[in-house]
């Protein structure tokens, strides 16, 4: 018997049916399952499947919880994370049971890790028993599945936890073995369960492993063993003792879970790069599997996964990255930060900060704590770095009849992170399906505290009448009441395309030009076309692309302020398009037009007016993008007439922002034949 397996069985449990209802005929158990946290036991979805009669996961079903020494418990399916085999079932009542410790990271694979479950004794009907197998764990990563390599997985042990031997915590829920294949096991990463908040309108996550970390302070302020203690012994029987040591994580965990949760990913990554900025003085980035919680970005910074180092060579930073962190947590709250879960944690990063010996960072940390205590949100912005991930979403020209697409992270330093991609790409008409889920899980991971990321679309010249700021991140549902997070994301975001065509050009003196002229501002307005707004499209003699090369030329060499381009028509096909790269040749950078075409319409004057009249009272191309979000939300409305807003119903922005260093020109791969 290994050291994990008495500590571990007290938290494992049977499932089977409840003592009532229309499958309590069926057999008595169905698979195990463990505790996470006082009155939540996490297991697999497909063992309460077995309800008998069941069509779907019913959510409130009734089952019956088996402790190791043999309490039976009434349980209800409270969540069914879809698209994973993962379940949650809440056990009223069970505030006294022994909780697993869950893992504040992605798991460390290939690593040495044990399966724990029940699983059916041959022979007697009904009967059960706890086992204990060992196995090699590779995979895990980005949500991914765990593989687990010579493994016995037996019947009933489906549920059961994936135990980390060498830090002793849970990093997996077993699933079964690979069908035909006796010794390679399968199993759900435990930080699948981080998206549990994506499917409702609350975070469940949360509110488990607020539970959890309270529950094991509880634990270790008390008499008798407990798992803070275990890990103590395990660092220091492995030679590995860390300077962030089993004591302060779970002090500093359970503080983190009496103060507010993060608003999402995107808000906790932006505090642990800002971190490990300050810590290391680099530029790093640490990516993660999407924390939730204020407890997943300390794990990343003490014992950092995907590829990333924790500290230079030689130098153990764990503390020091950790203190700081949790003083920045202190900083972001937006609640009253003299509620007695912010000041406990206040004192808590104090007492840990005057402790430290490194003294760069000591001071630092002070620092922030003293900018908390003023109150005043104008210092958060200086100590927290204010610099935040927008979004990119690149559409490559039509191959073979589909899109390539990818869904990009675009970092404050010009550089991309790919959150999701398809090279084989797919139809116009499947775009915004395709690309929803990235888009939506890489929304979650810029939008950080108040910032709401922006999304610029860099499209071939043919997608530019595709109503993309329609597109939405995430669907609504008719049985849940409506929510920010389906709006359409240009109602909500900024939203501006860029010109697969100028970014051929690369940067040019006329751009570098045009781009300070815009960041600067002021800006006025200027025919894209000369004729359009005097005499409309039908002209007999319009103006010659190389006439308007020149006028646009000239009306970026002024160091008063920026022109910017308007045009009442689509920029997509026809002269709109070849006078657009006229445009761009010419060093502008924006250009305000809308995607309805040459015919249809006879209000080029109106659109006009209008048009000057925005970009005139917009300061700067920064300022330009947020008024055309607020007048798509005026024009929104099918029904509403008001004539100061029609006009822009189908506006368009094209955006080259002047902020972003130029992109660099990696086309995807075209599929095969």
């Amino acid at each position: 018997m290994s050291s994990l397996e008495a500590p571990v069985s007290r938290g494992v449990v049977r499932i089977g049916p409840a003592a009532d209802g229309y499958d309590a005929g069926s057999a008595d158990f169905w698979g195990s399952g463990f505790f996470v946290a006082p009155e939540w036991v996490v297991t697999c979805a497909h063992v309460v499947d077995k309800r008998v009669g069941a069509m779907e996961r019913e959510p409130g079903g009734p089952v019956t919880v088996t402790t190791y020494d043999e309490e039976r418990l009434d349980g209800e399916i409270a969540h069914v994370l879809a698209g994973h085999d993962l379940a949650l079932v809440r056990v009223p009542g069970a505030d006294f049971a022994d909780c697993l410790w869950l893992s504040d990271r992605s798991a460390a694979t290939p690593a040495e890790v044990e399966l724990f479950g029940w699983a059916a004794t041959l022979g007697a009907h009904g009967a059960e028993e706890f086992v204990a197998t060992t196995a090699i764990a590779t995979g895990g990563r980005q949500g991914k599945a765990l593989w687990l390599k010579s493994a016995l997985v037996l019947p009933g042990c489906s549920g059961g936890p994936v135990v980390d031997t060498r830090y002793g915590s849970v990093v997996g829920v077993i699933k079964g073995k690979k069908q035909g294949d006796a010794t390679l096991g399968r199993a759900e990463s435990i930080t699948v369960l981080r998206t549990l908040g994506d499917e409702m309108a609350g975070s469940p996550w949360a509110e488990v492993v607020g539970a959890h970390d309270r529950h094991h302070l509880r634990r270790f302020e008390g008499p008798g063993d407990c798992w803070p203690r275990r890990h103590h012994r395990l660092a220091l029987a492995q030679g590995r003792p860390h300077s962030f040591t089993p004591q302060s994580r779970t002090q500093l965990y359970g503080l983190f879970a009496d103060v507010e949760p993060p608003t999402g990913p995107g808000e906790v990554l932006h505090l642990v790069n800002g971190a490990s900025r300050r810590m290391l003085r680099s530029t790093q980035r640490i990516e993660s599997n999407d924390p939730r919680t204020w407890r997943e970005g300390a794990g990343l910074l003490h014992d950092p996964r995907e590829g990333t180092e924790a500290a230079p060579a030689g130098q153990d930073l764990e503390q020091e990255g950790v203190v700081l962190y949790a003083a920045m947590v202190y900083l972001t709250l937006r609640a009253r930060r003299d509620s007695p879960g912010a000041q406990k944690l206040r004192d808590w990063v104090h007492k840990a900060a005057d402790a430290l010996e490194n003294e760069v960072i000591r001071e630092e940390t002070l620092e922030i704590l003293a900018g908390g205590d003023r109150d005043d949100d104008a210092d958060a912005g200086p100590v927290l770095e204010a610099v935040h991930d927008d979004v990119l979403v690149v559409i490559e020209p039509e191959m073979y009849g589909t899109h390539p697409w990818r869904v990009q992270l675009l970092n404050p330093d010009g550089g991309t992170t790919t959150v999701r991609y398809d090279e084989e790409g797919v139809p116009r008409h499947g775009l915004e399906a395709a690309v929803r889920q990235g888009l939506s899980e890489a929304l979650a991971r810029a939008d950080a505290g108040q910032y709401v990321a922006a999304v610029d679309f860099l499209l071939p010249r043919a997608l530019f009448d595709e109503p993309v700021d329609e597109w939405r991140s995430r669907l609504p549902r008719a049985d849940e009441p409506p929510s920010v997070h389906t709006l359409p994301i240009g109602r909500r975001r900024v939203v501006a395309l860029r010109d697969q065509l100028r970014r051929r050009d690369g940067v040019t003196p006329e751009w570098n030009r045009g781009r300070r002229a815009t960041d600067r501002g002021p800006l006025e307005a200027v025919p894209l076309c000369l004729d359009v707004p005097d005499r409309g499209h039908t002209a007999t003699a319009p103006e010659g692309e190389e006439a308007a090369y020149a006028r646009l030329s000239v009306s970026t060499a002024g160091i008063a302020g920026a022109s910017l381009p308007v045009y009442c028509a689509s920029t997509a096909t026809g002269r709109g398009s070849r006078v657009l790269t006229r445009a761009f040749h010419a060093g502008h950078v924006a250009v305000l037009c809308r995607r309805t075409g040459e015919d249809g319409h006879d209000d080029c004057a109106e659109f006009y007016r209008r048009a000057a009249q925005l970009v005139r009272e917009a300061p700067t191309g920064s300022a330009l993008r947020e008024r055309v979000r607020v007048l798509r939300n005026l024009s929104a409305d099918p029904d509403r007439s008001d004539q100061q807003t029609a006009w822009a119903r189908h506006i368009v922005l094209i955006y080259d922002p002047p902020h972003r260093p130029a992109l660099p020109d990696e086309p995807l791969h075209a599929p095969p034949l």
